[in-house]
């Protein structure tokens, strides 16, 4: 059985969807998993798929192609975290930005949906010799990913009837 993934989220448009809000270089917004080296940066965004939650599943058979289709709806959860000058004041602006119709436009475009974000969170960091700004908000989007799988039909049955 074969199984291919039809759509799913692309963590990388994720990215540079929240740098073009933020009008920053595709460059200072991270994968949190992937961290680089931010020793030289004044400033960075990090962005990570904390949890996604079913909400429910589609399941459609093609009979004309012999596959199976699921597609689910979810809740995803985004993580973001601002480090640097004006930290907070970036999330502040990324929030109030999602309500956008440019905005809304272009997750339409990454089949996402906007549904809420939390409180943004100042995090200040003590560091060598002061402190480090540091923001963090969740944003809640709604997404559907599908997959295939091929499923054989049978085109007959031996039945064997013991007589008892």
């Amino acid at each position: 059985m074969a199984i291919t993934t039809v759509w799913q989220l692309d963590m990388m448009e994720v990215r540079h969807m929240i740098a073009e809000v933020l009008t920053l270089p595709n460059e200072r917004v991270f994968d949190a998993n992937n961290m680089q080296d931010v020793s030289e940066l004044d400033y960075f965004v990090t962005v990570l798929d904390s949890y996604q939650s079913d909400i429910g599943t589609e399941i459609k058979f093609n009979g004309e192609d012999e596959e199976e289709i699921a597609s689910t709806l979810k809740e995803v959860n985004i993580s973001i975290n601002a480090y640097g000058k004006n930290s907070y004041q970036l999330l502040c602006k990324l929030t109030q930005s999602m309500r956008l119709t440019s905005v809304w436009q272009r997750l339409k475009r990454l089949d996402m949906g906007y549904l809420r974000c939390s409180q943004i969170r100042s995090l200040p960091t003590a560091i060598a010799g002061g402190k480090e700004q540091r923001a963090q908000v969740d944003l809640t989007f709604s997404i559907n990913p599908i997959i295939k799988a091929n499923v054989k039909r049978g085109k007959t049955v031996n039945l064997n009837l013991i007589r008892g």
